[in-house]
C-alpha cells in the first residue's frame, strides 16, 4: 500500500480528498474535467457520463502538488426515488432494479474511477478504490453494488468484488465492453490493512498526502 504521509509530503506525493460533491462544487468540476479527459482516450465511455447525478456523490479526488486532478472515484448512497447510476445504465438490459430493492441496506455504488495518465503506472486506482471503500464505510454501507467491464474487474475483485452472473455480461456503454453487476462486503475485503489505513488517515481530516508506489507488473 501506499505511504500516506500528510505531515511530510514529498515533492511526487499527491493529496487525496474526500467530500460530498454539493459541497465542493469547485472540487467535483475538477473531478469532472479529469473524468472526461481520462474516459476520452477509451472510446464509448464518455457516453457512461450522462447517467450521473453528481451532485448526489460523495467524491474522492487525488490532485498533484501543482493542484491538478490525477484521479477519482465516486460513493452514491442508494436514496428512495433516486436510483443509483447503475440503476439508470442497465435497468433496461437487465433486472437490475429488483437486485438492488433486494440487496441489504444502506446500500452504496462504487464507480467512476479514473487515474491521469502520468498516474498509470502507479497503484493509484488502487489507493482510490481503498479511500473510497473507506468512504463507504463512513458512511454506513452494509453492501456495495457496481458493474465494470473486462478492463477493470480485476481491480474490483481486488477488493473482494463478485460479479453477478443471474444479471449477465451486457455491450455497456457500447459492443467494445463486456460490462458485468458486482457486489461486495465493505468488511470483508481482501484489502482491509490498506482500507483501514485510509479510514484512520480520513478521520483525522478529509485531506491526506500519499505516495504512489509504482505498479506490481502482473
Amino acid at each position: 500500500m501506499p505511504t500516506i504521509s500528510p505531515s511530510s509530503p514529498h515533492p511526487s506525493s499527491l493529496t487525496l480528498e474526500a467530500f460530498c460533491a454539493a459541497e465542493r462544487p469547485d472540487l467535483a468540476e475538477l473531478y469532472c474535467l479529469g473524468q472526461v479527459d481520462s474516459y476520452r482516450r477509451h472510446p464509448g465511455c464518455v457516453a457512461a457520463l450522462w447517467t450521473v447525478h453528481l451532485a448526489e456523490a460523495f467524491v474522492v479526488l487525488a490532485r498533484a502538488r501543482d493542484g491538478t486532478a490525477a484521479g477519482g472515484m465516486r460513493v452514491h448512497l442508494r436514496r428512495p426515488g433516486s436510483p443509483l447510476p447503475v440503476e439508470r445504465a442497465l435497468a433496461a438490459v437487465c433486472p437490475i432494479e429488483q437486485a438492488v430493492a433486494r440487496a441489504r441496506g444502506p446500500l452504496v455504488e462504487l464507480c467512476g474511477t479514473w487515474v491521469a495518465a502520468p498516474h498509470r503506472r502507479t497503484d493509484l486506482a488502487a489507493s482510490l478504490t481503498a479511500a473510497t471503500l473507506a468512504v463507504a464505510r463512513a458512511l454506513g454501507a452494509a453492501q456495495i453494488v457496481g458493474c465494470a467491464h473486462q478492463h477493470v474487474l480485476d481491480l474490483y475483485r481486488r477488493f473482494g468484488a463478485v460479479v453477478d452472473d443471474s444479471l449477465g455480461t451486457h455491450p455497456y456503454p457500447d459492443p467494445r465492453y463486456q460490462t458485468c453487476v458486482f457486489w461486495a462486503d465493505p468488511f470483508a475485503c481482501p484489502e482491509a490493512q490498506a482500507v483501514e489505513a485510509w479510514a484512520e488517515a480520513l478521520r483525522a481530516g478529509p485531506s491526506v498526502e500519499f505516495d504512489p508506489l509504482p505498479a506490481v507488473a502482473a
